[in-house]
């Protein structure tokens, strides 16, 4: 009888410890906005996982920011978060690295203690050797430079991309447009010095695999469990380690035809992807001086670079996916933006930027579905002790934010819900840190200028080449994920893919 007096007396105390813990908290934040909780225990979170089911997730916060301020406190459990859109304090937390960190043990990084991109990647990492790396990769992602990746991008899309998808619809198909779309985004790595991958269809499908596992490692113990000692888990684990072994390889042979320890940077072809990865991962920082890493580590730097090349590649997919969903909803925007793709042919890179509206869908697209719905940082909380206006304690707290509800928020955008592009006129700039599609501040996406080419890029080869009808299920119609961090789409987007003649 001692050990299940002990035990359970164990339990009651711990229960004890969290319910004063929770009493403590919630009296010392009690003076932060927050929506009232339906449960002492439990917080917010049944009202969210109600949300989730239902897909009104960002709608929720979009609520609560509406009843509560941009800045309020929610709860899940005993555990308090903060939650803001206000400008000024996504300002501090988009600029203050060393008080709002990134989350280590975000999903993406592995799946089930399987390395994907790990924790030092381009996207991922932090320190002195990561800000050189960024650097020297801000530099192949430059607006300067992208004319050079442009040249091996259009022949390659206008030949073997648009020859995959002819193969397939030679007399009209129903196509999934994700998986359409993720063949061609992912096929634009091969003619960056990435030829030795896997093919784009079998990149793609790997993509999507990883992606659809990666949300299996949260949520609900059980379907976690289940999860983890599953078959189908197994083989995206050896789908992983073949894809990384794979760019291992690829890497090394890089690096060995580089001989990157006497390579200038001025030798390396400006569109070669995996030749800037291969520099900007050699050098790092010992004793606050650069130095030349040990090659074992500097592949392993390079793979995890390069998987987060292809999952990346992916918000694209996701993006053109989400853009597609819109349009159904708007017949004469859609019409409007096919007119102009096919009656102005991307020749070369300067007709690029003559889609003029194409650009002002993919603005508006971003504003209204974004890529990246929402983020969170660790807040290490400093001498100040507050969080925008208000006081708070404790040495560390987790904040959230959303660029879905940030674009959604009538004091910022006029007719939030609208999908207009024409308010993307040449006059109208957004007000600072009110529009983060790309996120801002050191750590913002380095690749916008070669996402919206290759937005524009891919979108005329679909446009000009194909008659695009929907098929969507009536009864299950597709729809931008709001449960997700970044950009997921519920159920199939389904096109009936004719081919045209381009210059019609």
């Amino acid at each position: 009888m001692i050990i299940p007096t002990i035990f359970f007396a164990v339990i009651i105390a711990y229960c004890c410890r969290k319910l004063y813990i929770c009493i403590t908290i919630r009296k010392e934040l009690s003076h932060i906005p927050q929506p009232p909780v339906t449960n002492t225990y439990y917080g917010h979170q049944l009202t969210l996982n109600d949300a989730k089911a239902k897909n009104t997730f960002l709608e929720l916060f979009i609520s609560w920011t509406e009843q509560y301020g941009d800045t309020f406190l929610f709860w899940i459990l005993v555990k308090p978060f903060l939650f803001t859109s206000d400008p000024g304090i996504l300002n501090t937390i988009t600029t203050n690295l060393n008080a709002y960190l990134k989350v280590r043990s975000l999903p993406n990084r592995s799946l089930f203690e399987q390395t994907i991109v790990g924790t030092q990647s381009i996207l991922s990492g932090g320190g002195e050797a990561w800000a050189v790396k960024r650097k020297l990769m801000t530099k192949w992602f430059a607006k300067t430079n992208m004319e050079d990746i442009f040249k091996v991008c259009k022949p390659h899309m206008e030949g073997t991309a648009l020859g995959y998808l002819q193969n397939r619809v030679a007399s009209g198909s129903i196509l999934e447009m994700i998986d359409v779309l993720g063949v061609l985004f992912t096929s634009y790595i091969q003619v960056l010095g990435m030829e030795e991958l896997f093919t784009p269809e079998k990149v793609a499908h790997n993509v999507a695999t990883i992606l659809e596992w990666i949300p299996l490692q949260l949520g609900k113990s059980m379907r976690m469990i289940k999860a983890k000692f599953s078959g189908e888990k197994a083989q995206t684990v050896e789908m992983i380690k073949e894809m990384r072994a794979r760019i291992t390889e690829m890497a090394y042979n890089k690096i060995n035809e580089l001989d990157l320890m006497e390579c200038p940077e001025e030798e390396i072809k400006k569109w070669d992807l995996l030749g800037f990865l291969c520099l900007a991962n050699k050098v790092g920082i010992r004793n606050q001086e650069a130095v030349v890493v040990e090659v074992e580590k500097q592949a392993s730097s390079i793979v995890d670079d390069v998987m987060t090349v292809c999952l990346v590649l992916d918000n694209m997919v996701k993006q053109i996916g989400a853009l597609f969903i819109i349009l159904q909803k708007y017949p004469e925007i859609q019409a409007k933006l096919f007119v102009e793709l096919r009656e102005n042919p991307i020749t070369d890179f300067k007709s690029v930027n003559k889609l003029v509206y194409t650009e002002k869908c993919l603005l508006e697209c971003l504003r209204v579905a974004p890529a990246l719905l929402r983020g969170t940082r660790n807040y290490v909380v400093d001498e100040s002790k507050m969080f925008g206006p208000y006081p708070v304690s404790g040495k560390r707290l987790q904040v959230f934010y959303s660029q879905y509800v940030l674009h959604h928020n009538k004091k910022h955008w006029k007719d939030p819900y609208t999908f207009d592009p024409e308010r993307w006129n040449g006059t109208f700039t957004p007000a600072p840190f009110t529009y983060m599609p790309f996120f801002v501040g050191p750590r913002s996406c380095i690749g916008k200028h070669f996402a919206m080419m290759c937005m524009k890029l891919t979108l005329s080869v679909l446009v000009r080449n194909f008659e695009l009808v929907p098929k969507f299920d009536a009864k299950r119609p597709p729809a931008v994920d709001q449960a997700m961090a970044v950009m997921r789409i519920r159920n199939r987007i389904d096109y009936l893919f004719t081919p045209r003649n381009p210059d019609a």
